[in-house]
């Protein structure tokens, strides 16, 4: 990074922390960026105490000074989280718990951050110059370096210890939603490894959703498309065409619903690390009562004997309702439906490359494969966008 970009980037963070603007950070070399407010700087690097997409505080985050690209406080994009800054404090909103973070003039904000971590046990998320990332608990520290004691949410097994110097590190996440979590299962994340147990075929599939269903157990299930996307939740109606899930979001927290056609069902998982873990975040948000955003409702019933797609997208059309729609071809798809005749479904919804102007779309219905429902961030973009509960 040349000298003047550093400066100028120095001088913009300092003059966000003095007016406490709203800031993006984006890095170098990604697209991906941190909004927020600045909470300190020093000659190598910033914190800013940070917000998740829909508003919510979500904790801090360190970035060296090389890996920031640039700072922006005037964009539409910066209004608009602005706005949803201000609704999710007006609804009242779960958010992580933003504790006390004292820093000290005279030490190095890294030292500080890393020194809190392991006075406190506290879990970190980090990210090394070559990108290398990793979480775990600080378990030494000295002038020059730093040991983690790491850990992998989905395979308990894999623990290990990682020194490095501090010069190496590029960016560390502490004290956001799922980090505070993690910090009370500590024990289960060192604890045995739990074998994974997957059911896959097509009748082992159907039969382990009419179990998970009577038994009320959460389990895991992985899509044949973009198996990475899979989701957490338990089964509240099954026939022989599809399934709906009461899901949950990977902070433990009540996500809305999403019905699947069993025919794009890759696999489930009812046994494994991260849905021993997953659990337990259920358990911790049900004894805080934060398992449930103020807006949602976890307690909708489904009746098996009906067409899933066919009674939520009618319920959609009258209440004006976002639904999130993968096709059979991989498409996704946010907006509301409007009309529905001889089968088609009529969507407007939202373009990110257009965002100011609403698409229109048309699909079969039995060219639907996913719909998921009743989520936050459909609640709060119908208060965006339309005004209404």
């Amino acid at each position: 990074m040349e000298y003047s970009q550093k400066m100028q980037i120095v001088k913009n963070l300092r003059y966000s922390m003095e007016n406490q603007t709203l800031v993006n950070v984006i890095q170098t070399g990604s697209s991906i960026f941190y909004t927020g407010t600045v909470f300190g700087v020093d000659r190598n690097g910033t914190i800013l105490s940070t917000f998740t997409e829909d508003g919510l505080s979500n904790g801090f985050v360190y970035l060296d000074y090389n890996d920031i690209f640039d700072v922006d406080f005037y964009s539409e994009d910066l209004t608009k989280m602005e706005e949803r800054i201000k609704m999710a404090r007006n609804l009242h909103l779960i958010s992580a718990e933003q504790p006390d973070l004292q820093l000290n003039d005279k030490g190095a904000l890294l030292t500080q951050v890393l020194g809190s971590s392991f006075v406190y046990q506290r879990p970190i998320l980090l990210i090394k110059e070559d990108d290398t990332m990793m979480e775990g608990f600080v378990s030494s520290l000295s002038d020059n370096e730093v040991e983690l004691t790491t850990f992998d949410k989905f395979d308990s097994s894999e623990a290990k210890h990682a020194r490095m110097p501090l010069y190496d590190i590029k960016l560390i996440e502490f004290l956001g939603q799922e980090l505070n979590l993690l910090e009370h299962s500590k024990k289960l994340l060192m604890t045995g490894h739990v074998e994974s147990q997957d059911i896959g075929g097509d009748l082992e599939i159907f039969a382990a959703l009419h179990q998970a269903l009577e038994s009320g157990r959460r389990i895991i299930m992985i899509p044949k498309i973009n198996p990475e996307l899979f989701f957490i939740g338990q089964v509240r109606a099954v026939n022989a065409d599809s399934v709906v899930f009461a899901v949950v979001d990977m902070n433990g927290q009540f996500g809305g619903y999403e019905l699947i056609r069993l025919n794009e069902i890759s696999h489930l998982e009812i046994k494994s690390d991260y849905l021993r873990l997953i659990n337990h975040f259920v358990s911790l948000n049900m004894a805080h009562d934060t398992f449930l955003q103020p807006l949602l409702n976890n307690e909708r019933s489904f009746d098996s004997t009906v067409d899933q797609f066919v009674g939520v997208i009618n319920q959609a059309i009258k209440f004006k309702r976002f639904l999130r729609i993968k096709s059979n071809e991989g498409e996704t798809y946010f907006g509301v439906p409007f009309k529905f005749e001889k089968g088609t479904v009529s969507v407007r919804y939202l373009d990110k490359d257009k965002p100011n102007e609403p698409q229109l779309i048309e699909l079969s219905v039995n060219d639907i494969d996913e719909l998921a429902f009743d989520y936050l961030d459909a609640f709060l973009a119908k208060k965006r966008i339309m005004g209404m509960d």
